[in-house]
C-alpha cells in the first residue's frame, strides 16, 4: 500500500542557457519525472509568455503524486527561473538541481525542501547552490 510523505521543493535560480521552446521544456520536464521515479497523469503543458517583463516559458505536469510548475524569465541575463514540485513520493532535491543543471546550465540557485508532513511545515534542508 502506498503511503504518501508530502515533500514540496521550491528553487529560484539562475541559468545560463534557458529553454525557448514548448518542445523543448515539455521534453526537460517529461525527463525530470522520469529521472525522480514518478508517474505523469496529465501533460507537460508549455507555453511562451511574451508579456512585456514577462517574457519567457512557462511550464507545467500532473503527476500521480502531485505536480511540477516552471516559470523562466528569458529577457534578464542570466535567465531567471522559479520551480517546484511538490510530491507524495520521496525524492531527492539534489537530484531536480542536477537536472536543471545538466540541461540549462544552472549558475546560482536557492531552495528549500519542505517536510508537509505535520500540522506545521518543517523545513529540510536550505541552500544555496553555487556552480
Amino acid at each position: 500500500m502506498f503511503v504518501p510523505n508530502h515533500l514540496h521543493l521550491l528553487v529560484k535560480g539562475y541559468i545560463v542557457t534557458p529553454p525557448k521552446t514548448e518542445d523543448t521544456l515539455n521534453k526537460w520536464l517529461s525527463e525530470l519525472v522520469d529521472t525522480v521515479g514518478m508517474k505523469v497523469v496529465a501533460g507537460p503543458t508549455s507555453v511562451y509568455v511574451d508579456e512585456l517583463g514577462n517574457e519567457g516559458i512557462t511550464g507545467t505536469i500532473t503527476l500521480a503524486t502531485s505536480h511540477a510548475a516552471i516559470h523562466v524569465w528569458d529577457a534578464q541575463n542570466p535567465a531567471m527561473f522559479q520551480f517546484d514540485i511538490y510530491s507524495c513520493k520521496d525524492y531527492d532535491p539534489n537530484i531536480v538541481l542536477n537536472h536543471i543543471d545538466k540541461n540549462f546550465d544552472l549558475k546560482e540557485a536557492y531552495w528549500s525542501f519542505i517536510d508537509r508532513n505535520k500540522d506545521t511545515f518543517f523545513e529540510l534542508d536550505n541552500g544555496k547552490w553555487i556552480k
